[in-house]
């Protein structure tokens, strides 16, 4: 069974097909946290060889904090049947991937869609039923998702991903001319334009730009190592070109009271990662660099990057805002 699709993004860029064939995306470019968010994934394939049967495979990605396998909810209507999507198992392997699973091949041909930070997922569902299809047979069909957005309730920037397969052939290379001198596509892969999520109470998770700072992991309680990375070279800052650059902190804990660590020392200097490359980390512990009790726990820390002589601030945006870093591990 081989599949050909004609994508056509929002933007209305259309991918060259075997025949006349569609892969379509209708979703909102905002929405507010804990609603519901409809989308519609509209595309059209057709059988050129033997009769067979399959499912048909969709991959979503979105942010892990999103909980997308617990917060949406597919259906499908087609010109085969209507039936609902079910989760993959989570132990089947895509054909194409050399005993890679689904969201693990999907990950690996796709990546995180161009987000900037690595805290995206691919869900991967399959159509309740197979469908049984004869040799030249086109089959067209509508996605109808709805999705609860912002489980982790923050604000988000972020760029979903979409992928159509179908579960025997799976990720298969594009073919040559082997359907009328057309090339044969197995599959359909789109990412959206970024979209954006608000109303929330948690810190702005922005995975569409570059950032000047960015922490890794990006969830964390306060008992886990964390890695702060500055890149001066997203925009000028006031600490262009600086020989040494220290971290500015203060922790606000559950109990209502802070600590701040804000010295210019060997516990609090980033270290550049190359020479002259105006890239810097560091990596605390936050319970320990704080010198919290026990019986406390940080709920979040707001921090700057400063230069030798403690003068020169630099905060979220490259203004006078601190950075804020929440801790939590949904």
């Amino acid at each position: 069974m081989l599949w050909c699709f004609c994508a056509v993004l929002i933007l209305s860029i259309v991918i060259t097909c075997c025949s006349i064939t569609v892969f379509t995306i209708n979703q909102p470019d905002t929405a507010t946290v804990g609603s519901t968010v409809p989308i519609s994934v509209n595309f059209t394939y057709h059988n050129i060889y033997a009769s067979t049967t399959e499912n048909l495979v969709f991959g979503f990605l979105a942010p892990k904090g999103w909980a997308a396998a617990q917060n949406a909810k597919i259906t499908y209507t087609s010109t085969a049947g209507n039936g609902k999507m079910v989760l993959m198992p989570s132990t089947t392997i895509e054909p194409q991937s050399s005993g890679l699973t689904w969201s693990a091949a999907l990950l690996k041909k796709f990546g995180i869609g161009g987000n900037l930070v690595n805290d995206m997922e691919w869900v991967v569902y399959q159509s309740d039923v197979g469908f049984p299809l004869s040799n030249g047979e086109e089959i067209t069909a509508t996605l109808n998702i709805s999705l609860k957005v912002g489980a982790d309730n923050n604000n988000t920037l972020c760029k979903l991903g979409y992928v159509i397969a179908e579960s025997n052939d799976g990720l298969h290379d594009v073919d040559g001319s082997i359907d009328g001198g057309a090339k044969y596509e197995y599959y359909a892969e789109q990412v959206t334009p970024c979209f954006m999520l608000t109303g929330g109470s948690g810190d702005i998770v922005d995975f569409c730009n570059p950032q000047l700072t960015s922490a890794d992991p990006p969830k964390t309680l306060d008992n886990d190592f964390v890695t702060i990375t500055f890149d001066g070279t997203v925009t000028p800052t006031a600490l262009m070109g600086a020989s040494k650059v220290y971290l500015c902190a203060t922790a606000n804990t559950s109990d209502g009271k802070t600590y701040t660590v804000c010295d210019q020392s060997a516990k609090t200097q980033f270290t550049q990662t190359v020479a002259g490359s105006n890239k810097y980390k560091i990596t605390i512990w936050p319970r320990s660099y704080f010198g919290i009790a026990d019986s406390q726990t940080i709920v979040n820390m707001n921090y700057f990057l400063t230069d030798a002589t403690g003068n020169i601030k630099v905060g979220y945006g490259n203004t006078a805002s601190p950075f804020t870093y929440t801790f939590k591990c949904n």
